[in-house]
C-alpha cells in the first residue's frame, strides 16, 4: 500500500459504535448493546486490519464502479464497447481487480460523520470517465447508519454502488440460519449457473418472514444469491431474537447473499449480505433500469440500516 491504513470510530449517545477503514471506505464493525448493555459486533470482520488488503469476500467494502456481475466483462455505451477486468471467470464482478474495495480513500472527519473520497481515473477497471466519489457514513443516536454515495464523472459512464457488509445479529458467531429475513419485493431476477441475470423477471412465491435456514441447502451450499426488485425504499428486514435490522435505500432493489461460499477464517453462512443496489448487469439488458450517468451530472445514492431492539 502506498498510503497508511487508518481506522476510525463513530460512537453515538448510547455508547454503540462502528469502525471504518480508509481502505475500500470499509465498514469494519458495528457494536450494539445486548439486554445487559454488553456491546456485541453484528457484522463479520477479519482478525487483523492487514487482512483487508486481500479481502476476497469484500467484507464491509464500498463496491464499485459497478456492483455485482457484468456478462463477459464488457458493455456498450454510445456505440463503443468497453472491456473490463475478468475477475469472475469470463465475467466482471464488483468492479473487477481495480474495484473500490482495493483503493485507499482520502478522508475527512466531521460531527457524527466520516467522509471518504476517491478519484477514479478514466479507464480504471475498463470503465470510462474520470470519476469523483464521496462516501459519507453517518451514525445517529437512534442507531441508524446512513451511507451516502455522491458521484460525478467527466464522461458518460455507468455506476452502481453498494456496501458489502455481512450481518450476523446474534453478535456471538455461528451462522445466520436461525435469523428471519423479510424482503419487501414481489419479483426477482432469474440467474444462470454463473449468477448472471438471464433477463427474466419472475414473481416470488412468498411475501412473509421466514427463517433463513429454509433457504439454505448445506449439502450443496445453495442459499440466496438473488436480486430482489424493491416495492419501496424499505427493502428488507432481518431479525434475530430481540434485534431487528431494517434496510432502506434510494436504489431499486437488493442483492441478498447468504454467504454460502465463505471460508476461513469464517464458515459458510456466517453472515448475510444485504446489498442495496441497481440491477446487476443492467448495462447488458435494455429493459432493466439504466445505471448510466451523464457527463457532468452529479448523482446521489443512499442506504440506511436501522437497528431496533424488540421488547426492550
Amino acid at each position: 500500500m502506498d498510503k497508511e491504513l487508518k481506522l476510525f470510530r463513530l460512537t453515538n449517545a448510547a455508547g454503540a459504535y462502528l469502525e471504518l477503514l480508509n481502505l475500500g471506505a470499509t465498514l469494519v464493525s458495528w457494536y450494539v448493546p445486548d439486554k445487559e448493555g454488553k456491546l456485541e459486533n453484528i457484522i463479520l470482520n477479519y482478525p487483523e486490519l492487514e487482512d483487508y488488503s486481500t479481502n476476497p469476500y469484500y467484507l464491509g467494502s464500498t463496491i464499485g464502479r459497478f456492483a455485482n456481475r457484468i456478462t463477459k466483462a464488457q458493455f456498450a455505451l454510445d456505440g463503443k464497447t468497453y472491456h473490463l477486468d475478468k475477475n469472475d471467470g469470463e465475467n466482471c464482478n464488483h468492479g473487477g481487480f481495480n474495484g473500490f474495495h482495493n483503493r485507499i480513500f482520502d478522508y475527512k472527519v466531521q460531527d457524527h460523520q466520516i467522509v471518504f473520497s476517491y478519484e477514479s481515473p478514466d479507464g480504471e477497471g475498463g470503465f470510462p470517465g474520470n470519476l469523483r466519489l464521496t462516501v459519507t457514513y453517518t451514525f445517529s443516536d437512534d442507531n441508524e447508519l446512513s451511507i451516502e454515495y455522491k458521484v460525478l464523472s467527466d464522461k458518460d459512464t455507468v455506476f452502481n454502488p453498494t456496501n458489502h457488509a455481512y450481518f450476523n445479529l446474534s453478535g456471538k458467531g455461528g451462522t445466520i440460519c436461525n435469523h428471519e429475513l423479510q424482503v419487501y419485493a414481489k419479483d426477482y431476477l432469474v440467474t444462470d449457473a454463473a449468477w448472471l441475470p438471464t433477463g427474466e423477471i419472475r414473481p416470488i412465491c412468498r411475501d412473509r418472514a421466514c427463517p433463513v435456514s429454509t433457504t439454505v441447502d448445506f449439502t450443496k451450499l445453495q442459499g440466496f444469491n438473488t436480486f430482489f426488485i424493491g416495492q419501496s425504499k424499505h427493502l428488507a428486514t432481518l431479525s434475530y431474537k430481540d434485534r431487528r435490522l431494517d434496510v432502506y435505500s434510494s436504489m431499486p432493489g437488493i442483492q441478498v447473499y447468504t454467504g454460502d461460499y465463505l471460508a476461513e477464517p469464517f464458515e459458510p453462512c456466517a453472515g448475510i449480505a444485504l446489498e442495496a443496489q441497481g440491477y446487476p448487469d443492467a448495462v447488458n439488458h435494455n429493459h432493466f433500469p439504466s445505471c448510466r450517468i451523464e457527463a457532468g451530472e452529479e448523482k446521489v445514492y443512499a442506504i440506511q440500516y436501522r437497528i431496533l431492539f424488540i421488547n426492550s
